[in-house]
This record gives C-alpha cells, sequence and structure tokens, in this order.
C-alpha cells in the first residue's frame, strides 16, 4: 500500500491511499479557504459557502441528493477551519460512484435563486445565535492570541457580516478558492484503480480556475514569540483556566508538538490528569488544541475548577510545566505503543 497522486485533464491533484481489505471509501474534497484567507467584509463567507455548496446540488439533483444519501448508507457533511474548508462522502465500497458523482458536484457553480439563499442565511444566523462561540473562553483568547488579524475572527463570522453576503459575492468567492492550486481530493479505503478513473472523469466534468498558490502562511500578531505573562480575564458564571502558547513552526515538526500534547494531556498516565484529576480532584477532565500554520501555531490548554481552587490548580499546572522543561522522560513513562505497534490499525479506518 502506498499513497499515489494523479491530476486529472483539468489540473485537479487526486491523492489515494488503497486498502483492498477494507469494505468501505472516504473521499475527502479539501478546499484552502477560510478565515486565514478571508479578506475585509468577507467574514464568514466561507462558513456560508460550505452550507450553500451542498444545498446546490440538492439542487442540481432536482432534489436527489439527500434521499440518494439516505438510500444508499452514504455519509456526507462538511467542516469550515480557519484555513481549509473539508469536504467528505463516505460508505461501502459498492456505492463508490454514487459517492464520487455527487462530491465532484461541489464544484458547479453556484444556480440558487435569492430566497434559497436567504433560507440559508437564517440557518447560519440561528446557527451563530445557538453557538457558545460567542461566549466561549476559547473565542476570547484567540482574539488576544491573534489579535489584529483574520485568525482573531470568529469562523461563523458575525449576523452583520453574513446579512452582507449574497449570491453574487458567493459565487465570486466560489470561483477564488476553486483553483488548481488550492483544492485537491483524497481517496482512502478499498475502492478499484477504476474507481479511481471514475472520479478523474467525474472531476474532469467541470471548469478549474487557476490562481496564486495559499501556502498556509499566517500574518504574525504583534507581540507574538515575544509576549510578557500576560493574564486576561473574562467575567463568566464558571471559573476556568486557559493557557496558551506561541509556537514557531519553522522550528518545530508536527510530530514534536503531537507528543508535547500526548505526554502533558493524553493517556491514562497524562501528567495533568494523574495529578491534578485522579489524585486531587480538581476537575474532571482537561482539554487542549494545536493550531499549526505553515510559520506559526498556538498550543493551548484548558481546564475548569471550582473558584476556591483557582490559585492551587494555576500553580500546579505552572509547576508540572516546569518539569517538562527540566526532566528528560524516561523511555517507558512515554506514550508509545500509539506511535509504534498501534500505529498499522490506523490502516483499518478509511478516515
Amino acid at each position: 500500500m502506498q499513497e499515489i497522486t494523479r491530476y486529472t485533464e483539468n489540473g485537479v491533484a487526486v491523492h489515494a491511499f488503497q486498502n483492498p481489505a477494507l469494505h468501505g471509501f472516504y473521499l475527502s474534497l479539501f478546499f484552502k479557504a477560510g478565515a486565514l484567507y478571508e479578506r475585509d467584509g468577507e467574514a464568514g463567507i466561507t462558513h456560508f459557502l460550505e452550507h450553500v455548496a451542498i444545498r446546490n446540488v440538492e439542487k442540481i439533483s432536482d432534489g436527489a441528493l439527500y434521499r440518494d444519501l439516505d438510500r444508499n448508507g452514504l455519509d456526507m457533511n462538511a467542516t469550515t477551519y480557519s484555513e481549509m474548508i473539508q469536504f467528505y462522502i463516505a460508505g461501502s465500497t459498492a456505492k463508490f460512484p454514487i459517492g464520487a458523482r455527487y462530491l465532484a458536484m461541489l464544484l458547479s457553480p453556484l444556480c440558487l435563486d435569492r430566497q434559497e439563499i436567504d433560507a440559508e442565511r437564517k440557518r447560519i444566523k440561528a446557527e451563530i445565535r445557538e453557538s457558545d462561540d460567542k461566549g466561549s473562553l476559547a473565542t476570547f483568547s484567540n482574539s488576544l492570541v491573534y489579535r489584529a488579524t483574520p485568525l482573531a475572527s470568529s469562523i461563523l463570522g458575525s449576523i452583520g457580516s453574513v446579512n452582507a453576503i449574497g449570491l453574487s459575492k458567493l459565487e465570486a468567492y466560489r470561483r477564488s478558492v476553486s483553483t488548481k492550486e488550492n483544492l485537491f481530493f483524497y481517496l482512502t479505503g478499498g475502492f478499484s484503480d477504476e474507481d479511481l478513473d471514475l472520479l478523474c472523469r467525474e472531476i474532469e466534468r467541470y471548469e478549474i480556475g487557476s490562481a496564486p498558490v495559499r501556502d498556509n502562511t499566517a500574518p504574525l500578531p504583534k507581540g507574538f514569540f515575544a509576549r510578557g505573562p500576560e493574564i486576561a480575564v473574562k467575567p463568566a458564571d464558571y471559573t476556568a483556566v486557559r493557557f496558551c502558547f506561541d509556537l514557531d513552526m519553522k522550528k518545530l515538526t508536527v510530530p514534536e508538538t503531537d507528543l508535547l500534547y500526548d505526554i502533558l494531556l493524553s493517556g491514562n498516565s497524562s501528567r495533568f490528569y494523574l495529578e491534578m484529576s485522579e489524585r486531587r480532584g480538581l476537575f474532571y477532565d482537561v482539554s487542549g488544541t494545536i493550531e499549526r500554520y505553515r510559520n506559526i501555531g498556538s498550543f493551548c490548554f484548558f481546564f475548569e475548577v471550582k473558584e476556591r481552587d483557582l490559585l492551587l490548580a494555576v500553580d500546579l499546572a505552572v509547576r508540572l510545566l516546569a518539569e517538562c522543561k527540566e526532566e528528560l522522560l524516561r523511555p517507558e513513562d512515554l506514550m508509545k505503543a500509539g506511535y509504534v505497534d498501534n500505529a498499522y490499525t490506523l490502516y483499518d479506518d478509511a478516515r
């Protein structure tokens, strides 16, 4: 088994990793888009495009998309991130031709009318209204970590910005991201060579533009890498702490940052879990995120405590971080099975 890459006649890269032992497939379409690339007046447009693109396929298929997904046991969905949109469809290998046709249809020009755009706008505004983003500690701290850059904005945008986005603006944005340099397909699972040929033919039905490569380089926020020990306070009816650290991704590798995350936060022997949850019961769980761009990144972790335990919990967290800087962990203390013995089980998961 090995990864292969093919290019369609209209210039789209199709990456494929075949595993004949699997009974299903997982096909993704990625666009390099998101808050990282949104300009003034475009906040939330990537997320809006994610929504209307699937509605557009439903219309092009004369209302057959959702019915076909259910009838053939296919799972289709999408997620918008700060630097990309991922659309995917997954299911039994026998249903691959149906999945390939529908995912490729996401490359179609938008043909929705104003009423359909407004219906999706209402759904997005409801999502913004019901979302925890606007009041969350993560949103608050990200606005400080990435202050005065597009990454400080919410992926969803705001009610005002979403109200200002119409069909012509969405179609212009769709064309700007639907370029051979800034989209690609990735196929995994038990597909055949004929399936891969079919997918390429489906993609070749659509007109694909050209544009400069978006290379995932983030704007450098003021003070990045040169912060003091800042403490920002957000009023709330609960007590929680979020630690954030700047990462220099020109010096760090993805495996190094993943290992740091796992040592501190993952597994049964996580430093934070053992000391602060298992032994002291200060919190039930600790969670974290690593955001990585080509040049910079951010490592954050979060836990909630009782107000009276706040200073104790912060003191313990700082001590644990200091120990990691000063003590070389023994090999037997590292999480190895997931990286070594269990690595090959990833072949069993088409996703």
